[in-house]
């Protein structure tokens, strides 16, 4: 329910403050008062654009919304993090005039999408020329479905987990069917050269220590002597010194004093230590020098290998490419072939999963196309309920001759089904049913609009949370007894819903339950509009005026309370009162 509207800056209205009712709220005044202006500051609070020359500087419209019953919306906001206070939300929307535009939710700021997607759910508003489920293809089969939730529902949502499920899998048959192409096109060449590379058995890096090893024997006599002149001057021979015997020398006399003097002892050790390290580096460099020419075809041998294994980077660079390109480097190859056992398991295993998949698509296929007949039998059978209701509702609003009908014809198959839905109208007897939106006039599509709404209110199971309805001057062209029905019809309606009504007709504002007049003023060249909530006196005057143009003519004032107190017979005894319905329609059109 919406509890309050707070207008500022829109048009006309410079502060403005509505208290709805939770039934059927009127709201009326003179012409150029700013009814419409009301309207658009309710459909700012749903995400709607503001015309620029309605501005003035900054428009505001702050809304309260009660959140009893609307679960999703609750839940929605609470995961949001807007604030709430006893239940009620405080959503609030911002224009500037340069076209700046900010929205909150609860305190929260929210794009004006979302804004859109989510106090949309709880509030429609029907301008004079947005009567949407009349024009919607989808919107109208989506108004089928609320009206027969009851049967349809439960279809509907499984025919929707058949359509995702299959959906998916056939997205997946198609993926291994372009995987198993692939097999057929890579799949023996990735045999043959991971077999050929398991052949060759390279080790990760050998190209590199081949390369290594070759330099290596390539300079083995400079290496050598390098070696044999480092050793020498190490451990020396009989001609000249060297190193070890001198570090001897040096740890014998430092010994002897040692003896003297204890503190020398850790340098004794430590010369010691030098002496044994010096030891095996000679010893290392001269297996180094015995060893690297040992085996005199080891030159050959080297040389082939790496040949090998470069002409196996080169063919199978090409046909194991990494995400960089043909690989130059064994180890590089050795990982891309990694890839290619990976791709090889894929292969093998998408022909029985394809099998599989495909087995399991055709049972879905199946259970779809069963799913879609009892949609369809579920949807045709509520077509000729909802052709009904609405048939009777337009009988109450004295359109008794036209004629509803609701079909349901084939379409391709959709995620909702294989069912269109269109809601068609013969306006008189003998006509030609036409989609509604194209054969009733004005008046018969705001009327039209309004039995369609009320049967599908009636036809809600949970009544805790209410729709807001907001409608635009939606007896525009009508009046008598027309516009007497359209009242009692709105009243009906309130009965399950909120409904705020644009009117300039006495006979429909009479039946709200709570009255709403925009008062126009004049100041100083300046023209601005404020909101009224009328107590009785006050809707009987305001009444009267729109009767009679005259607020004072007793016999306005007369006719203005007779017409009050019929619309509250009529509605207390819940619109089946036609008699009551009759007598004030002649009342009213006298």
């Amino acid at each position: 329910m919406l509890s309050t509207l707070r207008i500022r800056h829109i048009g006309v209205i410079d502060d403005a403050m509505l208290d709805f009712g939770p039934g059927f709220t009127a709201l009326t005044g003179e012409t150029g008062a700013g009814k419409t202006m009301i309207v658009t500051g309710l459909s700012m609070l749903l995400g709607g654009r503001l015309d620029r020359g309605r501005t003035r500087g900054s428009s505001t419209v702050d809304g309260t919304l009660s959140l009893t019953g609307h679960t999703e919306l609750a839940a929605a906001l609470d995961e949001l993090g807007a604030d709430e206070d006893d239940g009620e939300v405080l959503v609030v929307r911002r224009v500037t005039r340069d076209g700046r535009s900010r929205a909150q939710i609860g305190g929260v700021p929210v794009p004006i999408g979302t804004l859109s997607r989510l106090v949309g759910t709880a509030v429609t508003v029907h301008g004079q020329s947005d009567q949407q489920r009349l024009r919607d293809p989808e919107a109208q089969r989506e108004a089928l479905d609320r009206f027969a939730e009851a049967e349809v529902g439960t279809l509907l949502r499984r025919h929707r987990e058949i359509w995702r499920e299959r959906s998916a899998l056939a997205a997946r048959v198609t993926e291994l069917e372009e995987l198993l192409a692939e097999r057929d096109r890579r799949g023996t060449m990735l045999r043959d050269a991971l077999e050929r590379l398991e052949q060759a058995d390279p080790q990760e890096d050998e190209d590199v220590s081949l390369r290594a090893e070759i330099e290596r024997l390539g300079n083995a006599e400079e290496l050598r002597g390098a070696a044999g002149q480092a050793a020498l001057a190490l451990v020396g021979d009989d001609d000249g010194p060297a190193a070890a015997p001198l570090l001897a020398v040096a740890a014998e006399a430092l010994g002897r004093a040692a003896r003297t003097d204890p503190t020398l002892e850790p340098l004794v050790e430590r010369l010691d230590s030098v002496r044994i390290e010096l030891s095996d580096v000679a010893a290392e460099i001269s297996r180094y020098a015995e060893d690297i020419d040992a085996s005199p075809g080891r030159m050959e041998e080297a040389n082939e290998r790496l040949h090998e294994l470069t002409v196996l980077v080169r063919d199978l660079g090409a046909m194991l490419p990494g995400p960089e390109g043909p690989a130059e480097e064994i180890s590089t190859l050795l990982a891309t072939s990694r890839t290619a056992a990976i791709d090889l398991d894929r292969y093998d295993g998408a022909e029985s999963e394809r099998a599989e998949a495909a087995s399991r698509l055709a049972q879905l296929e199946t259970e779809l196309d069963d799913a879609a007949e009892a949609l369809t039998a579920a949807r045709t059978a509520a077509a000729s309920a909802l052709s009904a209701a609405v048939q009777e509702e337009l009988h109450h609003l004295e359109m008794p001759d036209a004629e509803i009908r609701v079909d349901v014809t084939a379409q391709s198959h959709r995620s909702h089904g294989r069912d269109a839905v269109a809601i068609l109208l013969a306006p008189h007897p003998g006509a030609q049913h036409l989609p509604v939106a194209q054969a009733a006039s004005g008046g018969e599509l705001s009327r039209v609009m309004l039995a369609l709404e009320v049967a599908l209110s009636s036809s809600r199971n949970d009544r805790t949370a209410a729709p807001v309805f907001v409608f635009d001057e939606i007896d525009a062209g009508i009046g008598g007894r027309a516009a007497l029905a359209v009242g009692q019809r709105l009243a009906r309606l309130a009965r399950h819903a909120q409904v705020i009504v644009v009117t300039h007709l006495p006979q429909v504002a009479a039946h709200a339950s709570t009255h709403l007049q925009i008062v126009k003023s004049s100041h100083d060249g300046t023209t601005s509009s404020t909101v009224e909530t009328l107590d009785r006196p006050d809707r009987i005057r305001e009444l009267a005026r729109m009767l009679a143009g005259d607020d004072a003519s007793d016999v306005a004032l007369a006719h203005a309370e007779e017409l009050l107190d019929e619309a509250r017979a009529v509605t207390a005894e819940h619109g089946t009162g036609r008699a009551a319905a009759h007598s004030a329609g002649r009342g009213a059109e006298r």
